[in-house]
């Protein structure tokens, strides 16, 4: 992957946060209802099947699906933990422990490197599926 590759999916990385962060506004969704807080969990991850279909199909042209689903798991969950961390464990004083009231960021922390390898992996099938029937 190039080097702009790179720059371009931490830049990604950090608007997906500022965005989530501003929606979660004042207190970043730490005075939203317990049942709005699993809604918008299930959302975002149904949100984030299509869309990590069309960006590993579009953001990529080599067909590596599953090894770019990697990368963009990488990259929308370290810098956001990353971005997370030095807001809340470090400004705001919660030290690490601020996983456990914030257990709604710490779902993407790990849902994201079970879901997009998953879509990586049935892209790569996919295409397996429609040489190996053009080939015959």
């Amino acid at each position: 992957m190039t080097v702009i590759k790179h720059v371009q999916l931490l830049g990604y990385s950090f608007l997906t946060w500022l965005t989530f962060y501003l929606i979660g506004l004042p207190d970043y969704y730490q005075g939203w209802y317990l049942w709005a807080k699993v809604v918008i969990c299930i959302l975002v991850t149904l949100i984030y099947i299509p869309t990590t279909s069309w960006t590993l199909q579009r953001y990529w042209t080599d067909g590596k699906h599953l090894t770019n689903s990697l990368w963009l798991a990488l990259y929308l969950t370290l810098p956001l933990f990353t971005y997370d961390y030095f807001l809340l464990a470090v400004y705001k004083g919660l030290g690490i422990a601020f996983v456990i009231p914030y257990w709604y960021l710490t779902f993407f922390y790990f849902s994201f490197w079970l879901q997009f390898p998953l879509i990586g992996w049935w892209l790569e099938r996919e295409d397996n599926s429609v040489a190996i029937a053009s080939a015959e």
